[in-house]
């Protein structure tokens, strides 16, 4: 009688676990191999007119290249910001329509959400695009339904290892700082940043502290596909 109790409550946690890990899986756990010295430029949430056009402006003069995870109705709103990130060389991919908490809508909800982003980029950047292949869930939550329709809709799911952004940093010097600690413990990773719906200013000053940092140290900055490639290598894929 003594040994149920102590059983039960493992069980409990064990299930509590088995929960989290499916509903909210953290980025790392999810990219375990990290190419050596290699990173990937990643952004969130836009195009956004007050961020996205000074991000760009940082990538050309370092001549680096990006994906820009873009929300279908900023897609719509930005038309001509949105052909720039394409006109200057940077891939774009989806990170739903309305940037819901996706996790909690059922599948034929996330499937709107990912077609609609779909459909977005192909009304305005125009016939012969290439549907994008890589999807990005807001906030990194995923579900059940989230993993299924991905898998429908043929596409790749990309979290990342690194954040730009963090509460816990409050001027450029201080993200530096932190970002690069966390790229150097991984030795590389898939870096995300935000140019969109909040206000992104700290991460406008912060990035190219970052970038000149990563390309000083010798850092590989390549475009997600190569980085993809290289971690599936590592996997034995």
């Amino acid at each position: 009688m003594k040994k149920w109790p102590l059983f039960a409550c493992l069980l409990f946690v064990a299930a509590v676990l088995l929960f989290l890990v499916q509903r909210t899986p953290h980025a790392q756990s999810t990219l375990a191999h990290i190419p050596d010295k290699m990173v990937a430029l990643t952004f969130d949430d836009g195009p956004d007119p007050r961020f996205t056009p000074a991000i760009l402006q940082m990538l050309k003069e370092r001549h680096l290249t990006g994906t820009f995870f873009l929300i279908g109705e900023h897609v719509l709103q930005h038309p001509d910001l949105t052909r720039e990130i394409v006109k200057n060389g940077h891939q774009v991919a989806n990170h739903s329509f309305t940037h819901p908490h996706l996790e909690d809508l059922k599948r034929d909800e996330v499937y709107k959400e990912l077609s609609e982003t779909d459909t977005a980029l192909l009304t305005v950047l125009g016939p012969g695009t290439p549907t994008p292949h890589y999807f990005r869930p807001p906030r990194g939550e995923v579900s059940s339904a989230i993993t299924d329709t991905v898998e429908e809709m043929n596409k790749e799911m990309v979290l990342w290892n690194v954040c730009v952004e963090n509460h816990s940093t409050k001027t450029p010097e201080e993200v530096r700082q932190r970002v690069m600690k966390l790229i150097d413990e991984r030795n590389g990773g898939i870096l995300l940043a935000h140019d969109g719906e909040l206000d992104r200013t700290l991460t406008v000053q912060s990035l190219p502290l970052i970038l000149d940092d990563l390309q000083r140290k010798g850092y590989q900055i390549v475009p997600l596909d190569v980085y993809l490639q290289a971690q599936r290598k590592m996997e034995g894929q």
